[in-house]
């Protein structure tokens, strides 16, 4: 199966599965990703990088494939938006263009969302990086908690989390 197609497959049976949910536990999922949604729009709220992220041109991005997770499609689902397509042949990372993400900071993978590099870093203020690293670590906690409420781990990516889905026979969400 090509990246394009296991993308889609992976894409439809979180969206099923989702829909399949019963609605007290829904409701949970939608505060959870909510929450999680506003934390890492408050993380990239801290951090203005434009022009050095700019001028790099998404380095950083190099091994973004597999960032995506079902936690992040979730997000999607639950804020309404719709999904996009990623670019597989893309020579930085499938969600990224030449002109940065194709992802709006409060759907952005966890890990583009936590991590800073050395230059940013050094422009920061002492507590702004405490505070990004409580946020990080109250994200953590909401995806663990997301984790344990459907049953299965998600840090894996979304592609690898299907796959393994495909080859165990389970679904995804194991309430």
């Amino acid at each position: 199966m090509t990246d394009p197609e296991a993308w889609a497959a992976a894409a439809a049976a979180v969206q099923a599965e989702y829909a399949a949910l019963p609605p007290m536990l829904t409701q949970e999922v939608t505060r959870l990703l909510t929450e999680i949604g506003s934390l890492k729009s408050s993380a990239a709220s801290l951090v203005d990088a434009g022009a050095l992220c700019e001028a790099c041109r998404g380095l950083c991005c190099g091994f973004g494939k597999h960032h995506f997770s079902v936690v992040d499609l979730l997000g999607y689902l639950v804020a309404k938006q719709e999904l996009f397509s990623p670019v597989f042949d893309s020579p930085l990372c499938p969600y990224h263009t030449g002109r940065g993400c194709i992802m709006e900071p409060a759907l952005r993978p966890f890990n583009c969302t936590i991590f800073i590099c050395d230059e940013i870093e050094a422009c920061l203020a002492d507590t702004v990086k405490l505070e990004l690293a409580g946020i990080e670590k109250k994200l953590r906690q909401l995806y663990g908690s997301l984790e344990q409420l459907l049953g299965n781990r998600f840090e894996n990516g979304l592609l690898i989390t299907y796959e393994r889905s495909l080859v165990s026979g389970e679904h995804l969400f194991r309430y």
